[in-house]
């Protein structure tokens, strides 16, 4: 029943986590070093697996018409920004896993607030997502490797500052976590063929059912938050988590 209900948890947090801006990896590696859990990275790759089933089913309409025209101006886009991802992943992924700490932690999640409260400051503009805001939001996103740095906080902040307007700001950043949540999935579960681990099915289908749940009302609630300019919630919050953090571990 203990397992279950931490299976659950992880679910819940990546989910969660995954779409608003307070970084998933580093609450799943939080929670992970708190509990002592077993196979954490196997418990990392499946959690995500079920927010791309969330994402995918949230836009599924923008993402069929997608399929249906390839050769069209977003998907363009979404290559774009997909590239400087990868290339900052292949060349400081290493760095950033052999130099990860609490203290690291901490950093991200102050360096996520303040962009946040960034986002809630900005004047909104009526921009659409362009070549280079696509590129800019790209790199955010491959920055976002560094621990307790929010993937959508940085890339929405980052497309908020180029001068793109809010909701497509958003929609792009949620857009684009699908080929690199593909990619990291894929990346993750090659480095797990390569171990001896024993696998509990039952316990994969619970952590990718809940983060699929719980990805969807976090779809949810970004969406309704950036629209409100409540986003400085989330600064609070990972301020005095970093806090917490700093004081107790």
């Amino acid at each position: 029943m203990k397992n279950i209900i931490n299976y659950i948890l992880i679910g819940f947090i990546q989910g969660i986590t995954e779409f608003l801006p307070i970084s998933s990896s580093g609450h799943i590696v939080l929670f992970g070093s708190l509990f002592e859990l077993d196979n954490l990275l196997l418990i990392s790759v499946v959690a995500h697996i079920g927010t791309l089933f969330a994402v995918l089913y949230c836009y599924r309409k923008k993402i069929f018409e997608l399929v249906r025209h390839p050769f069209n101006k977003t998907n363009l886009n979404l290559i774009i920004a997909t590239i400087p991802t990868v290339i900052i992943f292949l060349l400081f992924n290493r760095f950033f896993e052999n130099n990860f700490s609490t203290k690291t932690l901490v950093w991200g999640f102050l360096i996520s607030a303040v962009l946040l409260v960034v986002a809630d400051f900005k004047k909104d503009s009526l921009k659409p997502i362009t070549k280079r805001s696509a590129l800019y939001m790209g790199l955010s996103q491959g920055l976002a490797l560094l621990p307790g740095i929010s993937r959508s906080g940085s890339t929405l902040v980052t497309g908020l500052l180029v001068g793109v307007e809010k909701n497509q700001a958003l929609d792009f950043s949620f857009l684009m976590s699908i080929p690199i949540i593909i990619a990291s999935a894929a990346y993750e579960t090659i480095k797990l063929f390569s171990c001896q681990i024993t696998i509990n099915w039952m316990g994969i289908f619970i952590v990718i059912l809940s983060s699929f749940i719980f990805g969807i009302l976090s779809i949810k609630i970004m969406l309704k938050l950036l629209k409100k300019n409540k986003l400085y919630y989330f600064s609070i919050y990972l301020i005095v988590l970093s806090l917490v953090i700093l004081l107790f571990l």
